[in-house]
């Protein structure tokens, strides 16, 4: 589970830098001048690659954090993002689902052993 939580946070982090909305070249990185929360959606998927990367004992709790905030932050937008964003939005909306789903496997992962 730790691969697909890299992956997922990879492909997250990956979309920051992408164009959200179709057509045009404005990425979430572009709205940065406007607010700070596009710096805590990049932290929050840079903190589990780094993480489940060294493969530290934490991983999996700072894993669960960062996809929970993302999750919570986004909401049911998520889907929206997947069905009607551009690439980067898309990447976006998918990390976050198949992050949450990845978290929640090693968590039951965990509890099992």
């Amino acid at each position: 589970m730790r691969r697909y939580m890299l992956g997922f946070a990879l492909l997250g982090l990956v979309g920051c830098f992408l164009p959200m909305i179709g057509g045009t070249s404005i990425s979430l990185f572009d709205l940065h001048r406007l607010h700070w929360r596009p710096w805590l959606i990049a932290a929050a998927f840079a903190a589990p690659a780094l993480t489940v990367w060294r493969t530290g004992a934490a991983s999996v709790l700072v894993s669960a954090i960062s996809f929970s905030y993302l999750a919570l932050r986004l909401g049911p937008r998520t889907i929206d993002l997947v069905l009607y964003a551009g690439i980067g939005g898309k990447l976006i909306g998918i990390a976050v689902v198949g992050g949450v789903i990845a978290t929640v496997g090693a968590l039951l992962e965990r509890s099992r052993r």
